[in-house]
């Protein structure tokens, strides 16, 4: 092999030797010892170590044999260190390549030096530093690809082997401690360099190689014997002792990344060829024996062979036996010489491996025993931090060998645990970081260790601001904790003869940590150091779902991953008691300890995100079922129950299971049903360690329970035990009780039980008996710490002396009996504290891990909903609070937010509404953008600014808002989610809206957000505060006097308003505005709300009943507090409160969004509107308390939700419920918003006019019709409605229900104008008495109108009284008379255009052939109804008063009216009934006179009239003047002279000589024979009819 090849350095190898040999002996030379050595040298080797004493190659043999050819003594020649030297540079002259000699014969004068304990401090270190060079750079010349079996060792492992037990054996005199050390740092790097990578050209191994892989067990183990062995002195320095520990460090890691690369099938196979080579030598030895003894015999044969010849006896002088000298001498040339066979053979190389790290870890576990005195707590910090070391590199691979892995799982993690309890700070940090690694990497194999650990991590964090009982096993309340074991206890007895007691704990030293109970409050620091521990094991993606998978679905073990959320979601939330002012530090910010729990539940909400989006791990075959481990949940659960029940009252807990099937009889047992029974009751009893331990015991030992506890103490297995340690089993199951009766029960049937398995040395069961009553009193009187006598062996064995059949127990036994009890204490359940507790508990816990089986570790998402369903209101309240205690942070705020997210999408996945309104709820109180309790925000003038080329409002809230980051964040995040899963919101719409609320307020909502919708208007923007209402006020004052004016002022929102001085915005102030801007829009709030225009029924019912809470909080619960503020008396606050409520924009943007979400959700109205009806019921209720504003919105949307309501058939009632709320409003309220009313009412009836039907309802609606009539713009909606009933247009028909309404609300509509026209009248009086007001009014126009839509009535009444079904006479009175009654009323209107278009009406009515061919009986109902009273009204002064001019045409046109119905109907009335035309023609003389009476201008054309109804009365026959005096009689009846004689008492008092003028005088009576003709008489009667019936056909306009 080329030396150039391989060498690490320029220069040439055989030069470095020589200098180093120089270097090394001119040090010695000027050392006084070697000053004056000659050249002659003699030289040993160094022996070899034990492994290879066995043979050397020949060189080394050589090299040995010098000085007459042994091993010369290196105390007794001191100049053959320095004749190695010579020797050496002897051999090296002429050598060209180092490789062509021996590398021992090399290092050989160096490795002397070393081994010399007379070789002086400084020399030694010179001669490490040369080993170093050789080490570093010749060695490597030497290396070859280090075999991987049982190979003859090459000439560099020889060497190595030779340097490593130099190296463990190195000796020098001390000279100070500096050069000491030195010296020992020289060696710690000579180790260093032996484990050095080596740079070679190639190497096909897949790790870096070193000089290690050519060394034995033997060899390493030396090396980490000398580092351990500094680390064992304690009067070594703390560097040094540190560069021990690396040292060490760095051998362990070659070490154990050698183990990563070791195969199984390797080490069997060297194990298989290490075997099979000790055979051989056993056959070796064997054989050489048997030769030895065939020599022997045969020269003992030979020598008496010679001795019978002689016939002599040698005697030789006592003291002296040369022949016997001779043998020794002889044989042990014989042994020396089957010695030299041997090495003959070439020695074998077994290079290192598993037992290497097999010795390496039971010497670090051995190291961090607490209880062993001998070790400081120095050296179990190194112990900690190599083993650690040992972990990091190796851990994962150390599982996988069973040799390891079972001192780990046991002795290292007991004493591991004890020590992360210890006081000392740096004690626990390594000793925490050790335990990280060892479950980041052995977690598959620590199973119930890491239970055990996580547990106590628990227990000892929330314990550690409070007090708390004894930490026992299984304490009687923790129900739903299984057995952990109590770390181990520190206590100290004050008398040191006292044993231990019971419950207590032998003194154990300074070191060992104390029970929990014991513990001072975890500091800071501590709680740190043990979190940030956590945090590292739960780094895993899969943690806590292997906590669930093993712990919360296993009966046998704790809920950990409950309890974990529990705890870590309490830790981030402050723990620390009261300050001195008793504050407490809730709002005082996170602190270290806090973080770290917010970063581990963060750790598993973005674990089971990942799942989620990037796909999970895949569930394996060998895995139990998930059926099964979910099964096992709720299992676990009904045992939780029933372990709960029994330790309540035993009997309902144990027919609790028995229901639950937790308790189940096994068929293979055998017996009957009730013996399979109570079996597996004792099974349950005996392997649930849930259960109070004391109940049990009782329990058990009842004396009803005889077969249970038979059945419970006949599950042990007592052979070949001693009653001590059956006792101690069995008690370890229960406590004791404490009297006398169950105890003894309990021993008989032990007893028994025992005495099955036939123990030697027993007579009779009354003899266990005896003993196991004994052994609980020996336990007792040996551990008591109030006895100060012990019983000893001899008063044992006396007090049991003849119970044994009789006789004696063996005394061995007793004795045996009594050491085991003094020695290791029964300690009771219960009572396991401090080490005997801490003993048994990890006893428990390594039976139960033989059953437990591996870890199962798999990154499912098949249990993350039900992990997430349980964990995630805790979750997100912790995130929140963290969230909200981090305004500064901007990581945690990041990670918070992320949180957020991430469960949002899980809880979407899962289908967990709820969440979505936790996060919302959470969320919100950290936007800001919620209101601050004030609910009247004035509507001040904010300024506006431009920026970037768009109007910016700039207020408070846009400026707070654009300061805070979080806020932005926290916005932006909510409506994300909200967006995302708007469908998924419940309870969480309230916060939403009120953020609208907010924002709305101050302007930061978007444009489609800010819009009303309206019947009039159609879309517009709701108004931030009032406009002027001077355009109102002008508008309304047309038609109403000084009351309507005031009462439309008081309702209007404007008189109180109050202008607020507008504030100034800075640069600063837009900025801030700006971002406020951008963070909204990027939102997306008009996506939010159209996805909220589209929500189902189960989203929209709370979002509506959200909306409703804050349209309440504005309206009424605003009144509500105004009553309170008034009854409670307080001036202060009801000043604030009086009057009108000021006009409130938000309340205006929950009504339209309410309105919006139920308008659009029309399939849904069913369920949506009882919610907004009642509120909008109770608003209008108090409408007057509210601005009008408010009131008209109130209206609108109830209008359009009725529109929506009037779709769905099945709610056509709650359609007149919400039209009657509309109908009970105030009067002064209903004017205010007609018109808004009536576009609505419209609305409703043009898209579908079906939907009244009845007279009540449409009765509701006429009402509604009525209250706008004064109206100036509602009226004309109403009429417009009207005219289309009237004339059957648009689907608008009228009916029998509805006819009546319309009717009376035609008459209000020309009665409103007549009181318009005399309020006009009115005012215009005073400048001008005679004037009319030169146009008509809209009033007026409108009343026209409907006298005109009255007079259209005439084309449908024939209709309506055809289907009516009524009789002819009760069909004419139900739609004839009506309209007649009212146009008769406005023939006294104070409008004359109207009263004249009245009467005009009234004629054509009344002479229309649609009357006239009525009913002969019409008459007397027309004249009383109609006519009469109308003559009436107009013949009362006050009447005339209002239009003096007018008014006598009026009664003119009236009378001349009366007297042509009068005359259409006397004829056919004269037919039947003549005695009632008398009647009704006196009536109508009165009421003529009493119009000629006060109108001496109208007579001539009432004469005329009048003279028309006179002649057809006289022809008629029934107006017959007297005869003429020669007449011989009165032909006429007295019904005839009774109505001439009223007609001409009437008559002539207004017209003198009418009747005599219209009847001529009769005639004398002719002669007799002379025959009269009436023929004359005819004709005076035919001509005025026919007149009569010609002015009948007269138009209005033309009567007029």
């Amino acid at each position: 092999m080329s030396a150039t090849m391989f060498s690490s350095t320029d220069l040439q190898p055989v030069t470095l030797v020589l200098q180093e040999i120089q270097t090394v002996t001119s040090s010695m030379r000027r050392n006084q010892r070697w000053a004056s050595s000659s050249s002659s040298f003699a030289t040993s080797a160094a022996p070899l170590p034990p492994s290879l004493r066995r043979g050397r190659s020949s060189s080394a043999a050589s090299f040995s044999r010098k000085k007459g050819g042994g091993r010369a003594s290196l105390d007794n020649q001191e100049g053959d260190l320095m004749d190695g030297f010579v020797e050496l540079r002897r051999n090296m002259s002429g050598v060209k390549d180092i490789t062509s000699i021996n590398p021992l014969d090399v290092v050989t004068p160096f490795l002397s030096l070393i081994r010399s304990p007379l070789t002086s401090g400084p020399i030694t270190s010179l001669a490490l530093t040369s080993l170093n060079s050789l080490i570093t750079s010749i060695l490597p010349l030497f290396f070859d690809a280090p075999p991987s079996t049982i190979t003859p060792s090459t000439s560099l492992q020889i060497c190595l082997a030779y340097i490593t037990s130099t190296l463990s054996q190195c000796r020098f005199p001390s000279s100070s401690p500096q050069s000491d050390e030195l010296v020992l740092l020289r060696l710690l790097r000579v180790i260093e360099s032996l484990c050095a990578p080596l740079v070679l050209p190639s190497t096909s191994s897949a790790f870096h190689l070193t000089l290690l892989d050519h060394m034995g067990d033997e060899s390493v183990c030396e090396l980490l014997e000398v580092g351990l062995g500094m680390l064992a002195r304690a009067r070594l320095s703390d560097g040094l002792r540190n560069a021990a520990q690396s040292c060490v460090q760095t051998l362990t890691r070659t070490v154990f990344m050698r183990l990563k690369h070791l195969a199984p099938e390797q080490v069997d196979e060297l194990l298989r060829a290490a075997k099979q080579l000790e055979d051989e030598k056993v056959e070796r030895q064997k054989e050489r024996r048997r030769l030895k003894a065939e020599k022997r015999k045969q020269a003992e044969e030979e020598g008496a062979r010679d001795g019978g010849q002689d016939g002599k006896v040698a005697v030789e002088k006592p003291g002296k036996r040369p022949g016997e000298m001779r043998d020794i001498g002889q044989e042990a040339n014989e042994e020396q010489a089957s010695d030299s066979e041997d090495s003959e053979s070439p020695l074998l190389y077994t290079p290192y491996g598993l037992p290497t790290v097999l010795e390496l870890l039971r010497v670090l576990i051995a190291l961090l025993d607490p209880s062993d005195q001998a070790h400081t707590d120095s050296m179990r910090l190194s112990a900690l931090a190599i083993l650690n070391t040992a972990l990091e590199v190796g851990g994962t691979s150390l599982g996988k060998w069973p040799e390891l892995r079972e001192g780990v799982r046991d002795e290292g993690c007991r004493y591991l645990f004890q020590l992360t309890r210890s006081d000392s700070p740096s004690l626990l940090a390594q000793s925490l970081r050790t335990t990280s690694t060892l479950f980041s990497t052995l977690s598959p194999h620590l199973k119930l260790q890491l239970e055990l650990f996580l547990s106590y991590v628990i227990d000892r964090l929330a314990s550690s601001q409070q007090s708390t009982g004894p930490l026992n096993l299984n304490p009687p309340n923790a129900i739903s904790r299984p057995a952990s074991p109590a770390i181990a206890a520190n206590t100290t007895d004050g008398d040191e003869k006292k044993g231990p007691t019971i419950g207590t704990a032998p003194n154990t030293g300074p070191s060992t940590p104390r029970p929990l109970t014991l513990l001072p409050p975890v500091p800071a620091e501590s709680r740190e150091l043990i979190l940030e521990t956590l945090t590292q094991i739960a780094l895993r993606p899969s943690f806590m779902v292997d906590c669930w998978i093993n712990y919360d679905c296993s009966t046998d073990s704790e809920d950990i991953f409950e309890r974990l959320i529990d705890f870590l979601t309490r830790g981030v939330y402050p723990a620390g008691p009261p300050k001195q002012d008793g504050s407490t530090p809730l709002f005082d910010g996170l602190d270290s300890a806090q973080l770290l729990c917010l970063e581990t539940l963060l750790s598993f909400v973005s674990a089971m995100a990942s799942r989620l989006e990037e796909g999970d791990e895949k569930w394996s075959r060998s895995y139990p079922t998930i059926e099964s481990l979910n099964s096992g949940k709720a299992r676990k659960a009904v045992f939780l129950a029933g372990a709960a029940a029994f330790n309540t009252k035993p009997r309902q807990g144990i027919a609790y299971l028995e229901e639950k099937g937790v308790i189940a009889p096994d068929d293979k047992d055998e017996g009957t049903p009730e013996q399979k029974r109570t079996k597996a009751i004792a099974r349950f009893l005996k392997q649930s360690s849930r259960l109070d331990k004391k109940l049990l015991g009782d329990y058990i030992s009842r004396p009803d329970q005889i077969e249970l506890l038979t059945a419970f103490i006949k599950l042990f297995d007592f052979r070949g035990k001693s009653v001590a340690d059956a006792m101690r089993e069995l008690l370890e199951t229960f406590r004791l009780p404490g009297e006398a009766q169950p105890i003894a029960r309990i021993t008989e049937v032990f007893a028994e039980h025992f005495f099955s398995f036939k123990p030697p040395g027993i007579a009779d069961q009354d003899a266990i008996y005896v003993l196991a009553y004994s052994v609980i009193m020996l336990n007792t009187d040996l551990h008591n710490p109030q006895n100060r006598k012990r019983m000893t062996i001899d008063d044992y064995k006396r007090n049991l002396r003849g119970v044994n059949g009789g006789k004696d127990f063996d005394p061995e036994y007793l004795a045996s009996i009594h050491e085991s009890l003094r020695k290791r204490e029964i300690i009771l359940p219960e009572e396991h504290a401090g080490q005997h507790g801490f003993d048994y508990a990890w006893k428990s816990l390594m039976l139960r891990s033989r059953t437990a089986g591996p870890m199962i570790i798999c990154n499912t998402a098949s249990f993350d909903e039900q992990m997430f369903s349980l964990a995630w209101r805790k979750l997100i309240s912790s995130i929140a609070y963290a969230f909200t205690m981090s305004a500064q942070d901007e990581h945690v705020i990041q990670r918070a937010i992320t949180g957020f997210r991430q469960c949002a999408s899980l809880a979407a996945h899962f289908r967990l509404p709820e969440v979505f309104d936790t996060i919302v709820q959470s969320l919100s109180s950290a936007t800001g953008l919620l209101d601050d309790g004030d609910l009247h925000i004035p509507t001040v003038s904010f300024p506006s600014a431009e920026k970037d080329g768009q109007t910016l409002i700039v207020s408070p809230l846009s400026i707070r808002f654009g300061q805070s980051y979080r806020s932005q964040l926290a916005t932006v995040v909510l409506f994300t989610i909200a967006n995302s899963h708007a469908s998924a919101v419940r309870e969480g719409w309230l916060q939403i809206f009120e953020m609208f609320q907010t924002l709305f307020l101050h302007r930061l909502l978007p444009g489609p957000m800010l819009q009303m919708e309206d019947f009039l208007a159609g879309t517009t923007t709701i108004p931030m505060k009032a406009s002027n209402a001077a355009a109102v006020s002008e508008r309304r004052s047309e038609g109403g006097g000084l009351l309507s004016t005031l009462s439309s002022y008081l309702l209007s929102p404007y008189g109180s308003s109050t202008d607020h001085l507008v504030m100034e915005a800075s640069d600063e102030d837009v900025e801030n505005t700006l971002v406020a801007v951008d963070c909204l829009s990027s939102c997306k709030l008009e996506d939010l709300y159209g996805e909220i225009l589209k929500l189902e029924l189960d989203a929209l019912l709370p979002a509506l009943r959200a909306l409703r809470a804050l349209a309440e909080a504005r309206t009424i619960g605003k009144l509500a507090n105004r009553q309170g503020y008034r009854e409670s008396g307080s001036p202060t606050q009801s000043s604030s409160y009086d009057g009108q409520l000021p006009y409130d924009p938000a309340c205006v943007f929950h009504l339209e969004t309410m309105v919006s979400l139920a308008s659009r959700g029309k399939t849904h109205i069913a369920e949506t509107w009882p919610i907004l009806f009642e509120f909008f019921a109770s608003l209008l209720g108090s409408a007057q308390s509210y601005s009008v504003l408010v009131v008209e919105r109130a209206v609108v949307g109830l209008l359009r939700l009725c529109l929506v309501v009037s779709e769905n058939p099945a709610m056509r009632d709650q359609l007149y419920l919400a039209l009657d709320v509309l109908r009970s409003l105030p009067s002064t309220v209903l004017n205010a918003v007609s018109e808004q009313l009536m576009a609505g009412v419209a609305r409703i009836l043009e898209k579908d006019s079906s939907v009244v039907r009845s007279q009540t309802e449409w009765g509701l609606i006429i009402a509604l019709f009525r209250a706008t009539v004064a109206h100036p713009e509602a009226s004309k909606v109403t009429l417009s409605i009207v005219q289309r009933m009237a004339t059957g247009k648009d689907g608008l028909e009228l009916s029998a229900d509805n006819f009546g309404g319309v009717v009376a609300l035609l008459d209000e509509f020309a009665t409103a104008a007549g009181a318009a026209a005399a309020g006009r009248q009115q005012q215009t009086r005073r400048s001008s008495i005679n004037a009319q007001t030169p146009t008509l009014g809209p009033t007026v126009e409108r009343g026209l109108t409907a006298l005109d839509s009255l007079y259209e009535l005439r084309n449908v009444i024939p209709e309506l009284m055809a289907s009516s079904k009524l009789s002819e006479r009760e069909a004419w009175n139900a739609f004839w008379l009506p309209p007649l009654l009212v146009i008769g009323k406005q023939c006294v209107n104070t409008h004359r255009e109207i009263r004249q278009r009245a009467v005009a009406y009234l004629q054509r009515f009344l002479l229309s052939s649609q009357l006239l061919s009525g009913p002969e009986s019409t008459l007397p109902t027309i004249l009383d109804r109609v006519l009469f009273p109308v003559l009436d009204e107009l013949l009362k002064p006050q009447a005339y008063e209002r239009d003096p001019h007018g008014m006598a045409e009026t009664r003119l046109r009236s009378a001349t009216l009366l007297c042509k119905v009068f005359l259409q109907y006397v004829v056919r009335l004269v037919e039947g009934r003549s005695d009632e035309v008398g009647s009704l023609f006196v009536r109508v003389l009165d009421k003529l006179e009493r119009l000629m009476r006060g109108e001496r201008d109208l007579l001539s054309e009432a004469g005329e009239s009048l003279k028309n109804v006179v002649l057809v009365m006289h022809s008629s026959g029934l107006l017959v003047p007297p005869p003429h005096p020669q007449a011989p009689s009165d032909p006429r009846t007295e019904t005839q002279k009774e109505l001439w004689n009223a007609s001409v008492q009437r008559i002539e008092r207004v017209l003198p000589g009418f009747l005599g003028e219209a009847i001529p005088a009769p005639l004398p009576p002719p002669p007799p024979k002379t025959a009269a003709a009436p023929a004359p008489e005819q004709s005076q009667i035919q001509a005025p009819a026919q007149a009569t019936t010609e002015q009948v056909h007269d138009s209005p306009s033309a009567s007029a």
